[in-house]
């Protein structure tokens, strides 16, 4: 299949977005469940925005979508952060099985800390397991560093955008 991530858009979730989200989910294959949705944790958490009608302060969401052949909308990738009450929040990424390795998370983890320096966040973190080599591999090429094991047993990394005054 040919990729091109020039055609997605990236936009805030929205309450409309509800059976994109699910079946985004839905098609995940086994190497994201293990890696990003264990026991459906990042599923309900991106369900209970819904339950919530968008009202997350402590939160910020953000989807990619395309229009695939038949012109309907398709949720292609997910990146979000938790904790936003501090100066670091911490970020969670999945992109759509078939538009892995296209540059389509480089995109979202730029968006993200795009959106963070925007608001002057120090920096942002996250955890991945120690078997998530591809992630591994975007992250350091992204600027973050591996600052060592999180209290969950994953990686822990950090980018830190620098001092604002």
């Amino acid at each position: 299949m040919l990729v091109d991530i020039n055609n997605h858009i990236i936009r805030k979730f929205s309450v409309e977005d509800k059976n994109l989200v699910v079946e985004f989910f839905g098609q995940m294959g086994g190497e994201s469940r293990g890696f990003f949705n264990r026991g459906s944790g990042n599923e309900n958490d991106a369900l209970s925005y819904f339950d919530k009608s968008g009202d997350e302060p402590d939160r910020v969401r953000f989807l990619s979508s395309v229009r695939n052949e038949d012109g309907r909308e398709i949720m292609t990738g997910y990146i979000f952060a938790w904790d936003m009450d501090l100066c670091v929040p911490t970020l969670g990424i999945a992109v759509r099985e078939e538009y892995k390795g296209h540059g389509l998370g480089r995109l979202l983890i730029q968006h993200l800390t795009n959106y963070l320096h925007e608001y002057k966040y120090g920096g942002v973190m996250l955890t991945t397991s120690f078997a998530n080599i591809r992630g591994q591999s975007l992250y350091t090429r992204m600027g973050f560093r591996h600052i060592g094991t999180h209290t969950s047993g994953e990686m822990l990394y950090i980018l830190n955008f620098g001092k604002y005054i």
